[in-house]
């Protein structure tokens, strides 16, 4: 085949199938990224998921998991606790975590809170991280954005209830009123 011809019936194929190509490309693209964050999660999230299993096993100790090969509550719970698709619902809240640890970083970094919000926000996202070290980089990562989320959360609940922007408007409005601008 000459590369006019080559050419030309790539030209063809293209023009009849070329959407269809570029969306399945685009989806084994997704898919292997998918693979990539899954691998990456796994072991903090088989971490988390271990963990949980064995302290909910702790609860009431004497009651049996299984009477014969019938599991009781307890028995029922734990099994799901250590199921695939718990398993999965841990992948997600470890990447999601992740991402709320790097985002959490970057609003101490760039973000227009005051120096004491930001610092409580650090001292939160070293515990988080700490506490989450057993994961490994993504459970540190996951650590510290649960530990921001919880210093948030700490600050909206007891704090003025207002963001930065909002204080800021308020702050240009009563200089306005003032007659300061």
């Amino acid at each position: 085949m000459t590369p006019a011809e080559k050419e030309y019936y790539l030209q063809l194929i293209n023009k009849k199938y070329g959407a269809r190509a570029n969306a399945g490309g685009a989806l084994d693209m997704a898919g292997t990224a998918l693979g990539f964050v899954d691998d990456a999660v796994s072991p903090s999230a088989t971490k988390l998921q271990d963990f949980i299993a064995r302290n909910v096993t702790k609860i009431d100790p004497k009651t049996p998991l299984n009477i014969g090969s019938v599991p009781t509550s307890k028995g029922n719970v734990i099994n799901m606790l250590k199921s695939p698709a718990a398993l999965n619902s841990y992948k997600v809240l470890t990447g999601l975590g992740a991402v709320g640890g790097v985002l959490g970083a970057a609003d101490i970094v760039a973000g227009q809170d005051s120096a004491a919000n930001k610092l409580m926000d650090t001292a939160a996202m070293s515990v988080g991280g700490f506490l989450g070290a057993a994961g490994g980089p993504v459970g540190i990562a996951a650590g510290a954005g649960t530990g921001k989320m919880v210093s948030d959360g700490l600050q909206w609940l007891f704090g003025d209830k207002k963001s930065a922007e909002q204080r800021k408007l308020e702050e240009a409005l009563a200089q306005l009123q003032r007659g300061g601008i």
